[in-house]
């Protein structure tokens, strides 16, 4: 099925095998094949969710927020968004993810998480972050609280400023965010980083 315009006039799905066959090309296949997946899953997964919800179309999921092509993170974030049977299979994953890539900047230098310096191996781990924080933000539950609020506490001194913005809008959709981390995105020099928190900060005067 990798083509693309047999992928946009896909509507509905003969089987799991058929299913398998089209969510299969969200990753591993060429940018284009990849967007068209994305895009036209975002358009019909609603009325087809139980074709998707076994361990493979998880996984497939899983790899593709963090696709080179921003196109298809934001559509794979969209579908998240809209259909929360994906949040309980996505976010122990989504977390371990994120682990392994601030282990992966922690040990790559000292404070290099801090600096301005860029790298190509530095940049594609800080948009795979920045993508794996904004899927956290939509899965994100009580269970995993403690575990959030490490990273929380790492990302929110991140030197890239939509590092930070991730993170104030975790701590916006927290039930009991702690205090000192949304006081410090409340003061960030950042104005989008701010706004995150606006209506958390208002409500608690």
């Amino acid at each position: 099925m990798d083509n693309v315009f047999e992928i946009i006039n896909t509507d509905s799905f003969a089987d799991f095998n058929h299913a398998h066959e089209f969510i299969n090309q969200l990753t591993n296949h060429s940018t284009p094949t990849r967007e068209a997946v994305a895009l036209k899953l975002e358009d019909i997964i609603k009325d087809n969710i139980n074709y998707f919800l076994d361990d493979f179309s998880i996984q497939k999921i899983n790899d593709a927020i963090i696709d080179i092509n921003p196109n298809v993170s934001r559509a794979i974030c969209s579908i998240l968004s809209k259909n929360k049977e994906f949040h309980t299979p996505l976010e122990d994953k989504i977390i371990l993810k994120i682990e392994s890539i601030l282990e992966d900047l922690l040990n790559s230098g000292e404070n290099a998480h801090l600096q301005n310096n860029k790298s190509h191996a530095k940049n594609k781990k800080m948009f795979a972050l920045y993508w794996l924080l904004e899927a956290l933000s939509i899965c994100q539950s009580p269970k995993n609280t403690q575990k959030i609020l490490k990273i929380l506490n790492v990302t929110i001194n991140f030197c890239d400023y939509t590092i930070r913005e991730k993170t104030a809008k975790i701590l916006s959709l927290m039930d009991n965010p702690p205090d000192e981390l949304l006081q410090k995105a409340n003061i960030d020099q950042n104005f989008y980083v701010k706004m995150q928190v606006y209506d958390r900060m208002r409500k608690s005067k």
